[in-house]
């Protein structure tokens, strides 16, 4: 999904991203998309969903690339997943819009050494077992916290740069 601001008179589209790969991707994408079009630029790696989104607000960027939960969850705070009409209905009195969906779904996984835990249900039996995820995961409602209640989870996860957790 897009989320985006009014263009600025000069003609140059602004779309910046995150700091982790899938974010660096889908920005170069959407530049060299809008290139065969007109002028556009890349602002790489901004940093996490506050701060591309300071940019997009004060109109350092244009455009970037988001997901649809982290709009409902982190921007708009809403407590459940909302319809493309009902986020569209919400973003448009702070001044700011979503794209088409871009057709794909990515939801958060974990990955564990081979042989450590084959489940959730069994990381909930092995207490010794350090994570490391990334800060925004850790903070999301619909993260770590929801995770570890819903599994029992006893481990503290460790916050990493989301571009190596």
């Amino acid at each position: 999904m897009l989320l985006s601001a009014s263009v600025h008179a000069d003609d140059v589209l602004r779309v910046g991203s995150k700091r982790f790969t899938e974010s660096y991707i889908l920005g170069e994408i959407i530049t060299q998309t809008a290139q065969t079009q007109g002028k556009a630029e890349h602002r790489q790696g901004l940093g996490n969903t506050a701060i591309v989104l300071a940019a997009l607000q004060a109109g350092a960027i244009d455009v970037y690339p988001e997901y649809l939960g982290t709009i409902d969850l982190e921007i708009l705070k809403n407590a459940k997943p909302t319809t493309l009409g009902e986020m569209r209905a919400a973003l448009k009195p702070l001044g700011l819009g979503v794209g088409v969906p871009l057709g794909f779904n990515n939801t958060y996984a974990l990955a564990a050494r081979d042989g450590a835990v084959d489940s959730l249900s069994e990381l909930a039996r092995h207490p010794e077992l350090r994570l490391g995820l990334s800060h925004e995961f850790i903070g999301r409602a619909d993260g770590w916290p929801g995770l570890a209640r819903t599994y029992g989870l006893p481990q503290q996860a460790r916050g990493l740069d989301h571009g190596i957790a």
